[in-house]
């Protein structure tokens, strides 16, 4: 975001200036899907909520591994959430409305911003956690699972 865009009186850090929101779901069905939830009047990719200016884009983390269902950088889409005014409680209530929605509406997402503790259930956070990784070698975990094939095949 351009400095000229910030609300006047702040500095181009201002905190609650932008947020992304990682959804597992097509960018041009996650806005539709608001815009009817939230009711809403926008373009197929763009949308107001509030004072905040609502985009879906291609999620440029996504490598497409396989990955935790809750490994939110590896969703297909990301909202760019950008707030060139408004006070902070209402970009708070904006970025908690199209997250709330897309809840109700049953599809995962994930606020990213300095914010997110501000946010229902951490931004997505506490909703959809990742699990830690695991303690054990790489190769203990392996051997565990090849234990378990091969005494599966000598009782088949």
């Amino acid at each position: 975001m351009t400095d000229d865009l910030l609300p006047s009186g702040t500095a181009p850090n201002f905190p609650y200036s932008d947020a992304s929101v990682y959804v597992d779901a097509d960018g041009s069905t996650v806005i539709a899907r608001l815009r009817d939830s939230l009711r809403l009047e926008g373009g197929d990719q763009r949308l107001l909520v509030g004072p905040v200016h609502l985009s879906a884009g291609y999620n440029d983390y996504a490598t497409g591994r396989r990955a935790h269902p809750y490994d939110f950088l590896e969703w297909p889409t990301v909202l760019e959430c950008e707030a060139p005014s408004g006070a902070p409680a209402d970009v708070v209530e904006a970025v908690a409305a199209v997250l709330e929605s897309l809840w109700s509406l049953g599809v995962k997402a994930v606020a990213a911003c300095d914010f997110e503790d501000e946010l229902p259930e951490c931004g997505g956070r506490e909703k959809y956690p990742v699990p830690a990784p695991s303690e054990e070698p790489r190769g203990a975990v392996i051997g565990r699972w090849k234990g378990l094939f091969s005494r599966r095949n000598r009782k088949g």
